[in-house]
């Protein structure tokens, strides 16, 4: 895996949480509307709508409905909002660099948890992801991948929606816990291997889902 080393990144400390398996999740109908609505008034120049402005344009009787859709676009990854501000709503999609979406654990798995607001000042296309809305960047969390020279700290570069193949890095969710593994199919069967012998091959007892693939490794110059 390619490795990069830069000196000076943003700091993402002080967000928001979103699970990770949100990054997977599909739009509804009313959230795509939402969603366009808030992108075409920044394509027009305009300023970021108001929850009234999104319910008189799209004919909802409630704030509470267009604070709902809202809020659904944040846990996805796809909103950004600047706090204390009734206009502080950005797509993600429309904005440089890669967003930075949180931790993943490189041990034992569990809950992801992470912040949304920043974004790795980074271009998704040097290290082969064309499409730049696929990628998105993890905070590793633990050594189990220290084999890979993927350390604690370390900032992982993904692509969602790319299909894994065997040896390849990658974000998971594994029986509705999130880790950061090697991926292996053997056959019919795929499970999660770490690259440290502290720690045991992750079977799934139910389910095994591939959040992203890795393609890049960040690694901050800490004095």
């Amino acid at each position: 895996m390619p490795e990069i080393h830069e000196k000076s990144l943003l700091r993402y400390r002080d967000t928001a949480t979103i699970q990770l398996f949100s990054l997977s999740a599909e739009l509804t109908t009313p959230q795509q509307l939402v969603l366009n609505f808030i992108e075409e008034r920044s394509t027009n120049g305009e300023s970021p709508p108001t929850y009234r402005e999104i319910c008189k344009r799209l004919g909802y009787k409630s704030p509470k409905a267009a604070a709902d859709h809202v809020a659904a676009l944040e846990r996805k990854g796809l909103l950004i909002r600047t706090k204390r501000s009734a206009r502080g709503l950005r797509s993600a999609r429309q904005q440089p660099g890669i967003p930075m979406v949180g931790r993943i654990a490189a041990g034992v798995p569990r809950d992801a948890f992470g912040e949304i607001g920043r974004r790795l000042p980074f271009d998704p296309g040097s290290c082969g992801i064309k499409d730049r809305a696929r990628a998105f960047a993890l905070e590793v969390a633990g050594d189990s991948m220290v084999g890979r020279q993927i350390f604690d700290g370390d900032i992982v570069i993904l692509e969602k929606e790319a299909a894994p193949h065997d040896g390849d890095v990658v974000a998971a969710l594994i029986d509705n816990e999130s880790t950061l593994k090697t991926f292996v199919r053997k056959g019919q069967k795929t499970w999660l291997r770490a690259e440290n012998p502290l720690y045991p091959d992750l079977i799934p007892a139910l389910d095994l889902q591939v959040q992203g693939v890795a393609r890049a490794v960040i690694r901050l110059l800490r004095k």
